[in-house]
């Protein structure tokens, strides 16, 4: 019976015991970090079973590989199955890559923590939330590949290879190119003879062959998108230069193993050595994600996750804890308080610092697409809807169907009567995983004008709709609500995010303007911050706007006469040794007016 040495068991062991390793570094990470990234890419992404969609798999290369991935991203809406796919993901990423040192490097386990360096990039990668689940799947698909190409050195064998390599194209799309990359190092490390330069000179001309094809005969599709896809230019990399590394390193990845394979280290206890190399690429890796993670961006997407779930009460208690800088956060925060109707009595109490760029999201060139998918909220939360349901369109046309716009076409065509489209969009969601049971609520409300007006939610928002026609203004979308109010004096959503527009603005005069709006709304009381504009604007100017019945209420005028304590009457800033109290006057609009 064959002794097996001790060096031989410790090689053994890294071997088991490295894909585990991996496997629950990142599940962990991705569960209790990185989550953020779950939610995100499933609103992004929707997959539809129905043979359309399953169509479009087959009209590009890629097509399929976007497909499955797409499969995979579904399961994103609970965070424990997310973490699961990606971790698995990338375990089998280690695994081949393990298989492959095997076949490159029998004799050698020094060059294992080789194996490690392109998953550690990837999950790096994965800081980026626009980094796809399908780029993951590609680069397994490409090492299954690669590892199937080197498994035999027979002439037929390599035949097959190349015979299957269009196929691949098709199926993986760019990642064919980078297998090229890889397979035509391997041959001029470790081939030798004629048939170290034909056959690489007979895979490029086949990769030339599938590229002209698909692009002149077959699919017909532009060269940009034929040579990159599943990659997009599109994509905002927050760090390119990982994934260019990533590239580089996976197609030099044969002539490192054969580099690392000459490496002879004469030691009985090798594998301490290969173990310290995999356990400083870990712990390395570790240290590059706790410097890179941002607690702020993970926080702005729980928050968004809230908006999506219509959880107002928990937007609000959410940011008022955290006081999130981040304009997207201040402006759903806003949208919360107007869906409770305490805009004008709490935005304060939150963070504002960008004037009203936060209450309405600009609508201009520099706006990216998702911010401009998110300005949809304030015109469906106003009841301009048929302003949110072109906004929504134009979000589906832009970005493709996603959850969030599909529900806003559906839930403005219910409100307009559009019952056809409604049911079309309704069709679709009813074809998903995940959005199956809303679709089945929403789509009782077909051709039922009375259960549209009776519903919550969808009820409400007719009631703010304006009776009367008026073209909107997007560069300047404050001018639309005096208008909204014409046709619907009652509208106080409407009211109080142009009371809003003013506050932030600091301007006094126009809130006066406007005020005497508020007669026509069943207010039993001033909102607190209009109530501490108007008590600003009567010390300065001696004048009280026309406000009917209401007044300044006795508590207002106390806070303030307190407010006016703490602040220096000749300079009119705040003495360090008051700055503690001052913080209780942080939620006023005085502050804001003075400070801010």
């Amino acid at each position: 019976m064959e002794k097996i040495s001790f060096d031989k068991i410790g090689d053994r062991l890294i071997f088991y015991v490295t894909p585990l390793a991996i496997f629950i570094i990142v599940f962990f990470y991705f569960l209790f970090f990185n989550d953020y990234l779950f939610f995100y890419q499933e609103n992004i992404s929707l997959f539809v079973y129905s043979g359309d969609y399953l169509h479009q798999a087959f009209i590009r290369p890629g097509g399929l590989l976007d497909y499955i991935g797409s499969f995979f991203v579904q399961f994103f809406f609970n965070p424990v199955y997310g973490s699961i796919i990606i971790s698995a993901i990338l375990t089998l990423i280690v695994i081949v890559g393990i298989s492959i040192n095997k076949q490159l490097s029998p004799n050698s386990s020094l060059s294992l923590f080789l194996v490690l360096i392109p998953v550690c990039l990837l999950i790096l990668l994965h800081i980026n939330f626009n980094w796809m689940l399908r780029n993951n799947i590609g680069f397994l698909l490409t090492m299954i590949y690669f590892l199937f190409s080197i498994a035999s050195s027979k002439r037929l064998h390599f035949m097959i290879v190349l015979f299957f390599f269009p196929l691949f194209y098709y199926v993986a799309g760019s990642f064919a190119w980078l297998f090229m990359g890889m397979l035509l190092i391997y041959c001029f490390a470790y081939k030798n003879g004629s048939f170290r330069f034909y056959y690489p000179v007979i895979l490029l001309i086949l990769g030339f062959v599938s590229f002209m094809l698909s692009k002149e005969l077959i699919f017909l599709r532009p060269a940009d998108e034929l040579l990159l896809f599943p990659f997009s230019l599109k994509d905002n990399f927050t760090h390119p230069d990982i994934l260019f590394i990533l590239i580089g390193y996976l197609i030099f990845f044969p002539l490192l193993e054969k580099i690392f394979s000459n490496l002879k280290i004469k030691t009985k206890y090798s594998w301490i050595i290969s173990l310290s190399a995999v356990m400083i690429t870990l712990v390395l890796t570790i240290v590059q994600l706790s410097q890179l993670y941002n607690p702020n961006l993970r926080k702005l997407f729980k928050l968004e996750k809230l908006v999506y779930a219509q959880n107002w009460k928990e937007v609000i208690k959410y940011q008022e804890h955290n006081q999130l800088g981040n304009i997207v956060a201040q402006y759903y925060y806003d949208l919360a308080l107007s869906e409770e109707d305490q805009l004008c009595d709490r935005m304060f109490f939150g963070r504002q610092d960008y004037s009203t760029k936060a209450i309405i999201i600009p609508w201009d060139s520099q706006a990216g697409v998702n911010n401009i998918s998110r300005g949809v909220y304030f015109f469906y939360a106003v009841g301009l809807i048929n302003e949110a349901h072109r906004w929504a369109y134009e979000s589906m046309v832009a970005q493709g169907y996603r959850p969030e716009n599909l529900k806003l076409l559906i839930k403005t065509d219910l409100i307009n009567g559009h019952y056809k489209m409604s049911e079309k969009y309704l069709e679709i969601l009813q074809k998903t995983l995940h959005y199956r049971n809303w679709a089945k609520k929403y789509k009782q409300m077909l051709n039922r004008p009375d259960l549209v007006q009776t519903d919550p939610e969808l009820g409400a928002k007719m009631k703010l709709m304006t009776g009367k026609d008026f073209s909107i203004s997007i560069k300047n979308p404050v001018t639309n609500l005096p208008l909204l109010l014409e046709g619907n004096p009652g509208n106080k959503k409407a009211f109080e995010y142009l009371m809003a527009w003013f506050l932030l603005e600091k301007n006094l005069q126009g809130l006066v303007n406007e005020i005497g709006r508020i007669k026509n709304i069943s207010y039993s009381r001033i909102p607190r911050h209009i109530e501490e504009a108007l008590l600003i604007y009567n010390i300065s100017t001696r004048r009280m706007p026309d406000i009917g019945t209401l007044k300044i209420s006795q508590e207002t005028i106390d806070r303030y006469n307190q407010y006016q304590t703490l602040i220096d009457p000749y300079t009119r800033t705040i003495p360090s040794g008051k700055k503690e109290l001052m913080k209780r006057s942080r939620d006023t609009y005085w502050f804001y007016f003075e400070f801010r």
